[in-house]
């Protein structure tokens, strides 16, 4: 049984498809269950939904081109774009994923976000 390079294509693009899929389920679930500082989990969480709202567009984007993708593959009955939805839809995830933690990082961990609000509460209260 041979394979041909279509047809490998089509497989690879359904994993990455499917592997996407998981990534981004699990992702969501575990949103909400992060160890370490509560402190640190409840900025990181605040600042994932704050920029998830902020980038609706982008998201909403990504899918519009991904499902486009499979049902102009279903459509057109070119196997390929089944391929390219995989593939994009694995990269689209992981450029908006990065995206989204550098903007975490920058404000839950270096001291611009919720930290300089508590020490401003703090000294407040001095």
């Amino acid at each position: 049984m041979s394979i041909s390079l279509s047809t490998a294509m089509i497989y690879f693009g359904i994993v990455c498809l499917l592997i996407s899929i998981m990534i981004f389920v699990a992702q969501h679930k575990t949103n909400r269950k992060v160890a370490g500082s509560k402190v640190l989990n409840d900025r990181i969480i605040f600042y994932k939904n704050k920029w998830q709202k902020e980038h609706v567009s982008l998201i909403t984007l990504a899918t519009c081109i991904v499902v486009g993708l499979v049902v102009l593959g279903a459509i057109t009955d070119f196997v390929a774009f089944i391929y390219l939805s995989g593939v994009a839809f694995l990269g689209f995830y992981i450029y908006i994923y990065n995206k989204m933690m550098i903007y975490v990082e920058a404000l839950a961990f270096n001291g611009k976000g919720l930290e300089q609000e508590e020490d401003r509460e703090d000294e407040k209260n001095i």
